[in-house]
């Protein structure tokens, strides 16, 4: 048994069926099935939701079991399990070095210390040690905790894998720990002198704006294929493009030496900043329940939500999208705005970067996303 000792904490090496492990999983199991369970959903004697007995590891496959302990208290644990040639429940197997990280869980009493960063960083180290090259992982749209601690340590999203990949509310997201050919991507992060971003506020029908969301409508069938079945029936680009601008506030224009490179626009969201801090605990019910009562004015609710930012692929890296972004939000400021929203894709990982850096972290579903039967969005917000 190996051991880490860091100032009162320790992380230790032990077996899958060691006692302390299996009631750390236990208890994650439980707020799991809290998190995730729907109205109408089978219950067990004692009112909690029936377990999804889906997902079982394999003990043979788990080549690290990692438990984490303060003060000698078992506080947190995680799991790392081989993958290679396994089966994805895409059609396909997993390419060779591939490993995925499972129950990871920091027990109520120890959250808020930055034990589950601790405790990923002491996993990616095994993994690597094993041989690992991309570190795998699946979690979902009611953990917003966990998906921001993955997108601020730079995970991306992937494509959905597992025995929930057919499940609209699961999330999937991938490090590769060490480049080679295939390996990660090269991330677009600044660089060299940038030019000077003028912005300014046009209608809705100004011909840039609407060219440019013609533009950002191209790049999505691209990304996103699934997406024209849906546009495609509720009339085409044009018809869903003049609906979305009925419901726009302000919209931004940016260019870049006169030339017209960049769009965003500001819209009223039907949550507020209580919904920055909704317990997840709740369960999709109860985000059900909490938008009952129909759509909230931004009015009373203070919330806006910012949609469609774009920037010419001709033009990026030059700051566009940062300015934008300040832009829309301050004039969610001006307007009294206290919380703002964004839904963006899990295709679209350069955009999550910016958001990330900005500020943004992930939120539960909002209205009228709170059923989550969209596999391809992920929800941010900030408070301002």
């Amino acid at each position: 048994m190996a051991a880490e000792v860091l100032a009162g904490l320790t992380i230790e090496t032990v077996s899958w069926d060691h006692p302390d492990a299996v009631r750390l999983r236990a208890e994650q199991q439980r707020e799991i099935d809290l998190r995730y369970a729907e109205p109408g959903a089978p219950s067990n004697d004692d009112g909690l939701p029936v377990p999804d007995g889906r997902d079982q590891v394999d003990p043979s496959n788990v080549f690290a079991t990692l438990l984490l302990r303060v003060d000698g208290e078992p506080a947190a644990h995680a799991a790392a399990r081989d993958l290679s040639g396994r089966d994805d429940y895409r059609g396909g197997r997993h390419p060779e070095g591939t490993g995925e990280v499972k129950r990871v869980y920091v027990a109520p009493g120890f959250r808020g210390r930055g034990l589950s960063r601790t405790l990923m960083e002491a996993v990616e180290d095994v993994a690597r040690a094993a041989g690992v090259r991309h570190l795998v992982l699946e979690s979902g749209l009611m953990q917003p905790e966990s998906l921001g601690l993955y997108l601020r340590m730079g995970y991306d999203p992937v494509e959905s894998f597992g025995v929930f990949s057919d499940e609209p509310g699961s999330r999937c997201f991938g490090k590769w720990l060490v480049p080679g050919p295939d390996g990660e991507p090269a991330r677009q992060e600044g660089g060299g002198s940038s030019p000077v971003v003028e912005l300014r506020e046009v209608p809705w029908v100004d011909p840039d704006a609407v060219a440019l969301r013609r533009a950002m409508w191209d790049f999505h069938q691209e990304r996103y294929p699934e997406m024209a079945r849906d546009v495609a029936a509720r009339g085409g680009h044009e018809a869903v493009d003049a609906e979305r601008g009925r419901s726009a506030l302000a919209t931004f224009l940016a260019t870049v030496d006169g030339r017209p490179a960049g769009c965003a626009t500001l819209a009223a969201a039907q949550a507020g900043p209580e919904h920055l801090t909704a317990d997840p605990l709740r369960g999709v019910a109860g985000l059900v329940a909490a938008s009952a009562a129909g759509p909230v004015a931004a009015a009373d609710s203070r919330g806006f939500e910012m949609r469609g930012v774009f920037v010419d692929p001709a033009v990026r890296r030059a700051g566009v999208a940062t300015a934008l972004v300040r832009q829309v939000e301050a004039e969610a400021r001006r307007r009294g705005g206290l919380a703002l929203f964004l839904g963006t894709g899990i295709r679209q990982p350069e955009a999550l970067r910016l958001y990330v850096g900005l500020g943004y972290r992930p939120v539960l579903p909002y209205p009228p996303h709170d059923t989550p039967d969209d596999p391809l969005l992920l929800f941010l917000a900030k408070p301002l």
